[in-house]
């Protein structure tokens, strides 16, 4: 079972896939136990987990015989020797080893429904343990989903996670089937529990997986498409990871003014831009903000990129606004005269022009100047200054710093920040 869906980031399509898992697990099978209680007298027997099994002498002939029907695929002598053997069980482990053999058989046959009643009575024989009776349901719930049968898969997976709620597979085939039932907000829960059971355990997450969920968050337009292109990044971080992943931040957050600005930096700094709409979102956002003299840079470096043409009017314009960037000496004179004044935006206008300039150290320390005055910007920009300039525990004490809305894109910049050597 394999499905795509298609979200759209800005002015570009990313290819969601199915989880990783739900492709993987269509060839697996749980294996059944096999105790050869036909070739010897003892009536002990092993579970799939290792726990040895009891077999009642009453039940013992009968359950050989069906044992053996089972293993030679004696289809017209199964359903009486299943028959006579469940008459006789006495014991819950008489009455699990029935119900393996029930299941064994029902695989052979491809039946679903006959595998539904096996699992079923394995796990009303009382003698299953949990983790054994977890795949089993899992892989009823996959076979149900692969032959339409959504409801019955859907109450299998159900059943799988109650014996198991931290097994990621089993999660991650559960959402599946709740986006094809339309339960989008189900899916995304559930494979945000993927994620995290992945991480108990020690397992590194599919990258599908990550972008599946990413998908179907952003198409709801839900916060939880941020967290989880946070945690994307953070298990594979590269510019296509950080390009996608900020355009998710950005779209879901409606950043605009200052919080683009500061986003589309970290898309820089993070070599996250491709293209055209990247270079002109930046450059635009830069020049809204008035960081003139970092947007005059920005659009010298897009005209030495691959495929952007900086001759369009559309980059034009935006030159014509950047060539109004201030000098180095007035750049220098601004940042004095912002030093003795002490006013907040003074200081991060004067900090934002020596950031832009790529005097980092020297833009952190108005910056600083100005974090009595206006904390959770200041303390966002100088993390974001002292992560360019190499200071990591700065950075990170700064940006740590940062609450409110702006909290979220500082979390991003100090994913980027942790990804530094």
């Amino acid at each position: 079972m394999k499905f795509f869906a298609t979200i759209l980031v800005g002015a570009s399509a990313l290819a969601i896939a199915a989880p990783g898992s739900a492709q993987r697990l269509g060839s697996e099978r749980p294996k059944d136990a096999k105790p050869d209680v036909g070739r010897t007298t003892t009536t002990s027997a092993t579970t799939t987990t290792g726990r040895k099994l009891n077999i009642s002498k009453e039940a013992q002939k009968a359950i050989v015989e069906l044992q053996n029907a089972v293993n030679t695929n004696d289809t017209a002598n199964i359903p009486a020797k299943l028959a006579a053997a469940q008459a006789v069980a006495k014991t819950a482990d008489d009455k699990y080893f029935i119900a393996i053999n029930q299941v064994k058989a029902a695989v052979a046959a491809n039946d679903a429904i006959a595998l539904k009643a096996g699992v079923e009575a394995m796990e009303a024989s009382g003698g299953a343990d949990p983790a054994d009776l977890s795949a089993r349901f899992t892989d009823l719930g996959k076979r149900l989903q692969t032959a339409g049968q959504m409801d019955a898969a859907a109450q299998a997976y159900q059943k799988a996670v109650g014996f198991d709620s931290a097994n990621p597979s089993t999660l991650a085939l559960f959402a599946s089937l709740r986006e094809k039932q339309g339960q989008k907000a189900e899916a995304v829960s559930l494979m945000q529990k993927s994620f995290a059971a992945s991480k108990a355990k020690g397992t590194k997450v599919a990258e599908n997986n990550f972008k599946f969920a990413a998908g179907l968050a952003y198409n709801m337009r839900s916060p939880a498409a941020i967290d989880i292109a946070r945690e994307w990044i953070a298990a594979y971080p590269s510019t296509t990871s950080w390009r996608d992943g900020l355009r998710i931040y950005r779209d879901i957050s409606a950043a605009k003014g200052a919080q683009l600005a500061d986003t589309m930096r970290l898309a820089r700094a993070a070599n996250a831009l491709s293209g055209e709409s990247d270079y002109f979102a930046l450059a635009n956002a830069l020049v809204s903000d008035g960081a003139l003299v970092e947007a005059k840079a920005v659009l010298a470096e897009a005209a030495k990129a691959p495929g952007v043409d900086v001759s369009k009017q559309s980059f034009k314009g935006l030159a014509a606004q950047a060539a109004k960037a201030p000098a180095a000496a007035a750049v220098d004179a601004s940042a004095k005269a912002a030093l003795a004044s002490g006013d907040a935006t003074a200081l991060i206008d004067a900090g934002d022009s020596l950031f832009g300039a790529g005097s980092y150290a020297q833009a952190a320390k108005l910056y600083r100047a100005a974090v009595p005055k206006d904390a959770n910007l200041a303390n966002l920009r100088l993390g974001m200054a002292l992560a360019r300039a190499g200071d990591k525990p700065g950075a990170e004490a700064a940006l740590n710093a940062v609450t409110g809305p702006s909290q979220s894109l500082a979390r991003f910049w100090l994913l980027w920040l942790a990804t530094r050597n």
